[in-house]
């Protein structure tokens, strides 16, 4: 009797840990996640959400600001748009990209401030204000 109520037991056991360890949460079980796209299939997006939040109090208010990938990437830019208006409010946010579409490099440099995602752009666009491994802010000299 005993036997025959322990093997199904096991098997719902064993089926059970097999349904936790597929969830997206489960490599990070026991730590929180570092943004909210990091368990997403949208990761390629959490150094740029990192790096922005780390920029905010360094940006004043009513700056123009670019946000680029380094290489660029008129997709990835794109996307970084939008998260640019989303995390740092009150500053004006000058799109490399729009739609997949790459803007001129000459309407860029109007921007104040330059948030590179990525490698370390060379020529250095102007006087480094924050480095991190996800990437790199900018402020031009005018």
């Amino acid at each position: 009797m005993r036997r025959a109520l322990f093997l199904p037991l096991v098997g719902s056991a064993i089926l059970a840990a097999f349904s936790v360890a597929a969830l997206p949460f489960s490599r990070g079980l026991f730590r929180a996640p570092r943004t909210p796209y990091d368990a997403s299939e949208a990761d390629f997006t959490a150094p740029a959400w990192i790096l922005l939040a780390r920029a905010e109090p360094l940006i004043p208010r009513n700056a123009s600001v670019v946000v680029r990938t380094e290489p660029p990437d008129a997709t990835i830019d794109t996307y970084l748009h939008r998260f640019g208006v989303a995390l740092l409010p009150g500053r004006r946010i000058v799109p490399a990209a729009l739609w997949g579409i790459a803007r001129s490099p000459d309407l860029l440099r109007d921007a104040e401030f330059e948030v590179v995602v990525g490698r370390t752009p060379t020529p250095a666009p102007g006087r480094l204000v924050l480095a991190t491994p996800e990437g790199t802010v900018w402020r031009r000299e005018r």
